[in-house]
């Protein structure tokens, strides 16, 4: 997505071209799914969104770390909480839009910030700026940032009131209100994007591929070099998965029993890695699957999410992808909180980890059943290195062994994901355990990796002023 914006009609894609995924910016394997078009969140959406939604960090969880890291069952329900917490129902701003006889809600996560509007938000707090405040970098005060959000969730850009109502008006079903929310690959909470920009300069100024891995960090609070302080407790974003559902296209489905997962942990089965095929295919319907229903008439589906959140300092990683048998293996926990969400939200299943090593001493994380089998056949001890894969985000071969936390170690150097499953003896175990004693971007690709490279967005603006600002001594 670049700073011109995109039609949705973009999105009249060739069938082969079925999915939108978040690949560069976590572990996928960089460029495999480059041709696809990305969403964004339009002006008009945003509008009728409101602004994003302050993602409610537990901030109790730091001080259970140690807990979270010895025992699995106490680290699933904390992290079926934080589903929750990202899932619940919110209002849009926009009253008028409903669906039946209600005001149209969507989930917490999809009020979030998109790539477009931190563009335009970053671009109207940099453009106010005097020549003067722009040379000396002067951060952005707080209520120019919270004034930035309101302007971003009622204006509409080139657009006229015709064209947002005449939007709105689409809104007719349950999947064209959830389209409001768009179907871009990555979104961002206000507290993450509100640190984001408070760290331009710093982010601006660093070259984090000349940190070296083993380099002390700044201080015993902040590990991030590129960051003047680490992103904060409400900092959280999904990265989306979102697969095509016109043309009579399906979803595979991915098994995660314990024998295939014993087979793919071990390198028996597709190098390591989920495949490229999936283990059939299948046809969920609206009640199945969280499907959006665009401007345009196209849907998508969302096969899988992972979310990220700052409650621990390490970062909270969470993980959730679709299933035709959801209650088994990696769902059979799922509590009743999700299940009273009603909807599509029982047909995920979800793994989490919350550190390099894996310290829960029972090889089953406690749990009896598919459960227990799926979290034995991943086991690797105590000292270990910890597991969490998604089936439909992790591309490429051994990526079926990853834990996340260890390939995001290194956003922010010069290894990406490709280089991080190639190298045993720099990586071990698939890149899954701590190498580095710093973490440049706070364990965040979509800061400097593309398709996001949120700093871009700040380089291109600091530059463009840079060029077209006028000399000291120049000014009126």
């Amino acid at each position: 997505m670049g700073a011109s914006r995109k039609s949705l009609v973009q999105w009249v894609l060739p069938f082969a071209l079925a999915t939108a995924t978040v690949a560069a910016v976590g572990c996928g394997v960089q460029g495999e799914e480059s041709s696809v078009e990305e969403g964004e969140l339009r002006p008009l959406e945003r509008k009728a969104v409101g602004e994003a939604v302050p993602y409610p960090a537990d901030t109790t969880l730091r001080d259970q770390l140690d807990t979270l890291t010895k025992s699995q069952k106490a680290r699933r329900a904390a992290a079926w909480k934080a589903v929750a917490r990202s899932l619940r129902p919110v209002k849009i701003a926009d009253e008028a839009v409903k669906v039946g006889e209600e005001t149209a809600s969507v989930p917490l996560w999809r009020t979030w910030y998109a790539k477009d509007d931190i563009e335009r938000v970053f671009s109207k707090l940099y453009t106010e700026m005097t020549p003067a405040e722009r040379r000396a970098r002067k951060p952005f005060d707080k209520k120019a940032i919270e004034d930035a959000y309101a302007w971003n969730a009622r204006d509409i850009g080139g657009s006229s009131q015709t064209d947002y109502f005449e939007r709105v008006k689409k809104v007719t079903e349950e999947a064209a209100a959830q389209g409001l929310g768009g179907n871009h690959r990555v979104s961002y909470s206000p507290g993450f994007v509100t640190h984001l920009l408070s760290q331009y300069k710093s982010l601006y100024q660093c070259r984090p591929g000349e940190i070296a891995r083993d380099a002390a960090p700044p201080s015993a609070t902040n590990f991030a070099g590129c960051l003047t302080s680490e992103f904060p407790a409400d900092a959280a974003l999904v990265k989306a998965s979102w697969y095509r559902a016109n043309f009579g296209l399906k979803v595979p489905s991915r098994d995660t029993s314990a024998a295939t997962l014993d087979k793919r942990v071990h390198g028996q089965l597709d190098e390591g890695g989920w495949g490229k095929t999936g283990d059939g295919d299948v046809d969920p319907d609206e009640s199945q699957i969280y499907t959006v229903k665009m401007g345009d008439g196209t849907r998508f589906r969302l096969a899988a999410m992972h979310l990220l959140t700052k409650e621990l300092r390490d970062w909270f990683w969470i993980t959730l992808w679709y299933s035709p048998d959801a209650d088994s293996d990696y769902g059979a926990d799922r509590p009743a909180e999700i299940k009273a969400l009603g909807g599509p939200w029982s047909h995920y299943k979800m793994n989490v980890t919350v550190a390099f090593e894996e310290k829960d001493p029972d090889p089953r994380g406690g749990f009896e059943g598919s459960l227990g089998d799926a979290i034995a056949a991943t086991y690797s001890g105590v000292g270990g290195p910890s597991w969490a894969s998604n089936p439909y985000l992790e591309k490429g071969a051994k990526n079926a062994q990853t834990n996340c936390i260890g390939c995001h170690q290194h956003a922010g150097s010069d290894e990406n994901s490709e280089s991080i499953l190639a190298s045993e003896e720099k990586f071990p175990k698939a890149g899954r355990e701590k190498v580095r004693a710093n973490f440049p971007m706070d364990y965040t690709f979509a800061l400097n990796g593309a398709p996001e490279n949120l700093v871009g967005v700040i380089s291109s603006q600091i530059q463009h002023h840079d060029t077209h600002d006028p000399v000291p001594g120049g000014e009126p």
